[in-house]
């Protein structure tokens, strides 16, 4: 709308500043409704803290994943599929290492289940390394299990210090 203001202004009558300025601020506006979203994220991912993560839909907590991933130099980040995900959530590469990543915002300590579903995706997506990422902890078994299936587990300190490192 702006913009045809802009070009009518040019183009018939200079006159009439009040059309000059009213299609600069449409064309302010319409730029401003573009940005909003994209500068929006970033800044609430930029100060997002435990209390914050914790609140977080399993979505949003994946789509944070992938901001901290890209503020400590991964590369080739990438959402799966949000259904038949095949137990990854994020891709993403460092160091030549491609890496796939199962996201749990969980209340609750993270089980077995998590670690099984990383590592049959990490054979499904031909992946180097499996990492389960978590705002809470893990069970004991859950321990266990992934030390035995070179599982890297990402715990709610492994967490507090990727943001902490990433301010």
């Amino acid at each position: 709308m702006g913009v045809f203001l802009l070009i009518f202004y040019i183009l018939f009558d200079s006159t009439y500043d009040v059309i000059l300025y009213i299609s600069l601020g449409a064309i302010f506006l319409g730029l401003l409704a573009l940005l909003y979203p994209l500068l929006s994220r970033r800044k609430r991912f930029s100060n997002a803290q435990l209390e914050h993560i914790d609140v977080m839909t399993g979505n949003e907590f994946e789509a944070y994943t992938t901001f901290l991933l890209a503020k400590h130099q991964f590369e080739q980040i990438k959402l799966t599929r949000d259904y038949g995900d095949q137990g990854i959530d994020v891709i993403a590469t460092k160091n030549g290492i491609t890496y796939g990543i199962q996201c749990k915002r969980w209340k609750k300590n993270v089980g077995n289940k998590a670690i099984q579903e990383v590592y049959a995706g990490i054979g499904y997506y031909s992946l180097d390394q499996a990492i389960v990422l978590t705002n809470s902890y893990y069970t004991e078994s859950a321990k266990q299990l992934s030390q035995k299936l070179n599982v890297e587990l990402w715990d709610r300190k492994t967490l507090t210090k990727m943001i902490e490192e990433s301010l």
